[in-house]
């Protein structure tokens, strides 16, 4: 029997300091799309105060942050490992091809005159 079975959430690799632990991705609740170390904070009730002090942080640093996650995801050690143990992670998270991107068919309109 698989983790995800038993919680519902997809288990992958993340940073944590300077180790690659175990995390899961919240497919549902108000943090979805995060990465927690346990899958019980994904429904866990928001604090509001936090999350308002946290917005307004990042609208103050957004350029910094930006480029400082760049940064570390391009040379920290640790953050490529987690990305790499994650590609396999992504392969049997995928349930349906991707679909392609081609534009739909052009209609054409006749005028009368």
């Amino acid at each position: 029997m698989k983790i995800v079975e038993i919680t519902g959430t997809p288990q992958i690799f993340g940073k944590y300091k300077s180790q690659v632990k175990r995390r899961f991705r919240c497919t549902t609740g108000p943090r979805k799309g995060r990465q927690v170390a346990d899958p019980a904070t994904c429904s866990a009730p928001i604090n509001i105060k936090k999350r308002m002090d946290f917005r307004a942080t990042r609208a103050k640093k957004k350029g910094i942050q930006g480029a400082r996650a760049g940064y570390t995801k391009k040379y920290n050690p640790t953050s490529k490992i987690a990305k790499k143990l994650n590609v396999g992670v992504k392969k049997t998270r995928r349930a349906s091809p991707v679909k392609s991107k081609r534009s739909s068919p052009v209609k054409i309109s006749r005028k009368k005159r």
